[in-house]
């Protein structure tokens, strides 16, 4: 996404948001493209969009004590309110809990420590590196903290720890609606090609930005056109069982359980992506995930 798309995408959503837009920007991983995102963050401030609540990070690039506050010290003068680092046994697969430990150390010096952010805090102070770790003690590990009901069941995350969690029957999710969630959540999410999905739930297609279509006439379209939007307004009224029971009319079997709703959710969805259901994308993430 260019600097000039994310600006349009920032004054969008301000545009249609008339009770107040707090902006998060993560990824992916910001600080991949440093340039661009100090760039888009003073261009921001510059037009007065804000307010910048966060720019979060798993902090693959902090390896260096100066360099780390060299970043925090330009987006705290560019309008960054916190900054929030992804500390966790996942990431920890790929990224130093070590540059972790740097960056947050550094930034609640830069900051002070109410404007840092970790996921977790227990692991950041506990946790260590797990790529050396077998695919199963991995798993395992995943499972444990996991199971203390932090993280939703979506991704990669159904596919390789759901089935290491206490599992239940599809029916048991029936009282859970998702409407609240859906359409009623605290934010959304806006990918690189203009894709808004609800900030919860990856995969859901709320609408795209075009230039035909900004977020506003998303909105409005959403509100118009929900009843004939069936993936939609099924999780809206009847949740993920009530999705499951739609899709088995179509030939999908339920799993012998699931770890809970987002788990089950996840697995229709993904027997409706391979058949073209809309509101379904972006498709790639079914198609390789």
């Amino acid at each position: 996404m260019s600097v000039e798309t994310a600006l349009e995408y920032w004054r969008q959503l301000i545009a249609a948001s008339p009770h107040g837009c707090r902006i998060h920007l993560t990824g992916g991983e910001p600080f991949t493209d440093w340039p661009a995102l100090i760039d888009l963050c003073r261009r921001a401030r510059q037009e007065g969009l804000g307010p910048l609540e966060k720019v979060e990070t798993n902090a693959f690039w902090a390896d260096d004590e100066s360099l780390v506050a060299a970043r925090v010290r330009d987006l705290d003068e560019a309008g960054m309110g916190k900054l929030a680092i992804s500390a966790d046994p996942y990431h920890q697969q790929f990224v130093p809990i070590e540059r972790c430990r740097l960056a947050a150390r550094v930034a609640e010096t830069v900051l002070g420590p109410a404007r840092v952010q970790v996921r977790w805090r227990d692991w950041l102070d506990e946790g260590f590196d797990t790529d050396a770790m077998s695919d199963a003690a991995r798993g395992e590990l995943f499972a444990r903290y996991a199971a203390g009901g932090r993280d939703r069941f979506n991704g990669r995350a159904a596919r390789e720890i759901g089935d290491y969690l206490p599992l239940r029957h599809f029916s048991e999710f029936a009282d859970k609606v998702c409407g609240d969630v859906l359409l009623r959540g605290r934010g959304v999410h806006v990918d690189g090609r203009g894709c808004i999905m609800p900030g919860t739930c990856a995969g859901i297609e709320l609408g795209v930005i075009t230039r035909q279509s900004s977020v506003g006439d998303i909105w409005n379209a959403l509100a118009k056109d929900l009843p004939q939007r069936a993936v939609l307004w099924t999780l809206c009224r009847s949740g993920p069982a009530g999705l499951a029971q739609h899709a088995m009319e179509m030939g999908f079997q339920p799993r012998h359980g699931y770890a809970g709703k987002c788990h089950l959710c996840w697995d229709v969805r993904r027997f409706l992506a391979a058949r073209g259901a809309g509101d379904l994308g972006p498709r790639w993430m079914y198609e390789v995930i």
